[in-house]
This record gives C-alpha cells, sequence and structure tokens, in this order.
C-alpha cells in the first residue's frame, strides 16, 4: 500500500495544498507591503513618531511631536490611545494621530509569559498597518522611542530600510534591565533580550540620549552605528509654579476625588477657605499654619521602591509626635500615576492612617489629567522621587517636571543622578528611608518659613523673572544647561540633528 494511501495521512495534494497556503500567506503580505512603500511618495518635513506605548503617558515623545510640528514637519504620532494626550499637542494643526490596536480584554489576563507573545503580534499587524498603510507617504525621518526594544527596533529598522525614512532611535533606557527586573538578570529571556536589543538597535542614522551616561555605555559597549547626541528631558513652558488663586480652585476641584476619609486637619470649617488658602478682603492667600504638600509622580513599576517612602514617613511622624518634632508641619502627599504597584501600597497607607500610626501625616494616590498635572507639582513644596533606574544610566521625567515648576527634589541615588539633581543645590539625594527620613525632617524644620528648603528654592530664582536658571549657547547640536523643552529642542535637534545639510 502507498504511504500517502495508509490511511495514517491525508493525500500527498493535501499536505503540498496546506504547506503552499502557509508559505503564500506571508509571501502575499509582503508583496502587499512592497507595492504600498513603492506606490506612496516619499515627502520632505515629514516625521513618522512611533511609541509602543500609550501616547499620552509618553511625554518626552509628545514634546518631540509638538516641536517637530512647530517647526513645519507634518508629524505623524503612532501609540496607543489610552490616555489623552497633552492639551498644546491636541491643538498642534501639524500632528495627527494614528493609535494601536489593543488586545482583546480576555487575552490581557492570561498569564504574562502568554499574553507578551500574542500582544507582541498584535503590535507588529498594528504597526506596520498604521505606518505604511495609513500614513499617506514614506517619511523623511522615523523617530522612535527605546523601550520598549521587541518587536519596536526590529520593525523600526525593516520600515526606515524600504521606505527610505532616515531612523532615530531616542534611547530613554535599555529595554533588557528593565525586563530583568521582572525576570532576573540570569533568565536566559533577557540574555536573549539583550542580544535582540544590540542587534537591531545598533543602527540608526542618529541616537538620542537622555543622559550622557547611557550614550558613553552603549556607544562603548555596542559599537553604535550612526550620529549620537545628547538631549536631556527638559519641561515645557506650561510647567510653572502655580498661582495662589488657582491653587485655590484646583484643590476645590480635586478634594471631591481625593478618597475619603479626609483628616480633620485637611477640611476647612469655611467653605472659601482650604488646609492651605484663606480667602481675605484683598484677596486669597496662603495660610500660615497650612501643612506642607509633597508631591510625586510614578509609574508603580519595579524600579521605584515606594516601601522606602513609608518607612521614611513612619520616621518622620515619630519625631514630629516628640517634643523635639514641635518646627516640623503636618504632611499632605499626592502621588499621581496608574500602574500594578499601586494597589498593595494604597493598602498599606490606609492601615497605618486607620490605626492612627500617622496622625499628622496624610498620603493619596490618584491620576490626573494632563492639563491639571503641572498645576498639581506647581503648587507642591517639595518633590519625592523614588526612581531607581534598572540600567543606571536613564533619569527620573518626574524630576524634570518638578524643576520645571520651581519644586525642589528628593531624589533616590544612582550613578547619574547628578546629571540633574544637584545635592544640596537643587535637592537632596537618599538612598535609605532613614536617609530620606532625615531630609524630610532637616529641610522641612520650620515650614512655611523653613530655612533649608528656602536656600533650595533660590536655585530656581537665580535669574529675574526667570523661574530656572538658564545659561544661553548659540552653538547648533549644543543643549544648554538649563532651558525648557523647546529652546533645548531646539538647539540639539533642529538645529543639529535636522539640520541635514550639515552632515
Amino acid at each position: 500500500m502507498p504511504y500517502f494511501e495508509s490511511g495514517l495521512f491525508p493525500n500527498s495534494w493535501v499536505i503540498f495544498a496546506i504547506f503552499g497556503g502557509i508559505v503564500s500567506i506571508p509571501l502575499g503580505c509582503m508583496a502587499l507591503y512592497a507595492r504600498q512603500v513603492e506606490k506612496r511618495p516619499w515627502k520632505h518635513k515629514t516625521a513618522t513618531v512611533l511609541v509602543l506605548g500609550d501616547i499620552g503617558r509618553s511625554p518626552r515623545m509628545m514634546y518631540h511631536a509638538e516641536s517637530l510640528a512647530k517647526a513645519g514637519w507634518d508629524t505623524y504620532m503612532v501609540g496607543y490611545g489610552d490616555t489623552a494626550p497633552i492639551p498644546s499637542l491636541l491643538e498642534t494643526p501639524r500632528v495627527h494621530f494614528l493609535h494601536l490596536w489593543n488586545p482583546p480584554r480576555l487575552i490581557m489576563k492570561l498569564p504574562w509569559i502568554v499574553r507578551a507573545p500574542i500582544r507582541i503580534l498584535y503590535q507588529i499587524a498594528s504597526v506596520v498597518y498604521l505606518c505604511v498603510f495609513a500614513i499617506p507617504c514614506n517619511t523623511q525621518i522615523f523617530l522612535v522611542q527605546n523601550p520598549p526594544s521587541i518587536p519596536t527596533l526590529l520593525l523600526s529598522q525593516i520600515i526606515s530600510e524600504t521606505t527610505r525614512s532616515k531612523l532615530i532611535i531616542d534611547w530613554h533606557n535599555t529595554g533588557y534591565s528593565i525586563l530583568a527586573l521582572r525576570l532576573g538578570a540570569k533568565s536566559r529571556i533577557v540574555k536573549w533580550a539583550e542580544s535582540f536589543e544590540r542587534k537591531f538597535g545598533k543602527r540608526a542614522y542618529c541616537h538620542l540620549f537622555v543622559t550622557r551616561a547611557l550614550e558613553e555605555y552603549l556607544t562603548r559597549e555596542w559599537h553604535l552605528e550612526g550620529r549620537t547626541a545628547v538631549l536631556h528631558d527638559r519641561p515645557p513652558s506650561q510647567f510653572r509654579r502655580t498661582e495662589v488663586i488657582t491653587l485655590l480652585n484646583l484643590f476645590r476641584r480635586l478634594t471631591p476625588v481625593i478618597a475619603p476619609p479626609l483628616p480633620a486637619w485637611l477640611e476647612s470649617k469655611n467653605i472659601r477657605d482650604t488646609a492651605f488658602t484663606v480667602l481675605t478682603p484683598s484677596g486669597v492667600k496662603l495660610r500660615e499654619d497650612r501643612p506642607v504638600f509633597l508631591v510625586s509622580s510614578t509609574s508603580w513599576t519595579a524600579d521605584e521602591d515606594f516601601g522606602l517612602l513609608l518607612e521614611a514617613l513612619d520616621k518622620y511622624q515619630e519625631r514630629k509626635s516628640s517634643p523635639e518634632g514641635k518646627s516640623l508641619p503636618r504632611v499632605l502627599m499626592i502621588i499621581t500615576g496608574r500602574g500594578a504597584l499601586r494597589k498593595p501600597f494604597v493598602e498599606q497607607v490606609a492601615v497605618r492612617e486607620n490605626s492612627g500610626k500617622w496622625p499628622d501625616v496624610a498620603v493619596r494616590c490618584m491620576f490626573v489629567s494632563a492639563r491639571d498635572y503641572p498645576l498639581l507639582l506647581g503648587c507642591g513644596d517639595l518633590g519625592i522621587s523614588m526612581h531607581q533606574s534598572s540600567s543606571g544610566r536613564d533619569l527620573p521625567m518626574k524630576v524634570v517636571d518638578m524643576f520645571g515648576c520651581g519644586v525642589p527634589v528628593l531624589a533616590r541615588g544612582f550613578s547619574c543622578i547628578d546629571e540633574l539633581v544637584k545635592d544640596g543645590v537643587n535637592g537632596r539625594v537618599f538612598n535609605t528611608s532613614e536617609q530620606l527620613a532625615d531630609q524630610l525632617i532637616d529641610v522641612l524644620a520650620g515650614f512655611p518659613h523653613a530655612p533649608k528648603l528656602e536656600a533650595l528654592d533660590q536655585y530656581f530664582h537665580q535669574q529675574t523673572g526667570a523661574s530656572t536658571p538658564m545659561r544661553r549657547v548659540t552653538r547648533p547640536g549644543v543643549e544648554q544647561e538649563w532651558s525648557t523643552w523647546d529652546e533645548n529642542w531646539d538647539a540639539v535637534m533642529r538645529r543639529g540633528v535636522l539640520d541635514f545639510k550639515r552632515w
């Protein structure tokens, strides 16, 4: 009996048909892709900005898109549309949003090891469709955020190469180091991810970096090909100190959203006043007996240990309750952001407050809109950053935002934090909960007239009429020591990276 007629396998023609169908699908897709790329026009001063994340929670990439549009570039921003972008970006005419597809909710409930590959397949399909079929032209530049690295870097290489776009990789961190927080540095998956990132992130027209440390490391260890430039994060112009009347209106709007119950010292007997402001015949003024307002923001990921903050606030409360703590203020802290680790933190806060362990400390977690976020930061007296870089070579954007609002920051220490936080000048750097508690006690003593807090505030008022100190430079491609995002982007990107005639 012939082998294929034994009944164990289907006839040979069936096998060939199945095999042919499997092979023809990717071949057909490749041919369709090639035809689409070929028929699309190549257009000058156009840009694709790819974010394999939520556009509204990717501030640096939103600032890039807005700056490109202001410079006359038609900009197509591709990413997830789960959160509304900043208002100024929505109001910029040359920016066009294309939203990636979210997998079905049922898939998102699966374990990470199963969910991750399926999500990647969705990302590949939606990125290719939006970047090649939905965008009406082959763009001059293709700007991509890294991390995430998989499949971003591979897709970016393919799309930029086939569409003749100049690939710009904006290195915020290394993707494999973030993955190592979840799986461990010795994981085979992490080692494979590092190889993937090294291979497909090596070549680009230009590599942008958020720190000098990251530029030096990747250039030396990965032998990057292409131009390199450091573009430190800087705050956009809307980040500034919040006026007292705006503070009053903001807290009236946010108070119902803050999780109850509130401590009695945060409630005002007069409907016209708040715990921070009082309405007088001459206008709204800050109260002399107000609590100190601490601010922080986070994505609630493993590279930020908020357990240290809880321990530090425990120690602060102990000192506040002692005879030596009479000069210390009560504390209201607002932490903004969404993420998986938020719920257990909120539960630990509730245990402390409900048990009476924190009679003078209140911590609330909430998510505020992009419109309210700079207003909230601008109300802060002191910022807290728990960011502990997974690679040791990136800087927390939250600190940049706080500095833009003239708010000094207590920041968790790591190898390159001094590129942003100057210890004793615009903030303090800590490594343990004990150090954070000591700094809070030291800086806040005597509030609202705390000498050491006022000394840190002076950093943001060194020039008359300026909210932040600036050093002007005129050389293209060289960033300013401290400036707004627009000024820094103009120096590094518009007059440097995007001045193609110079290269």
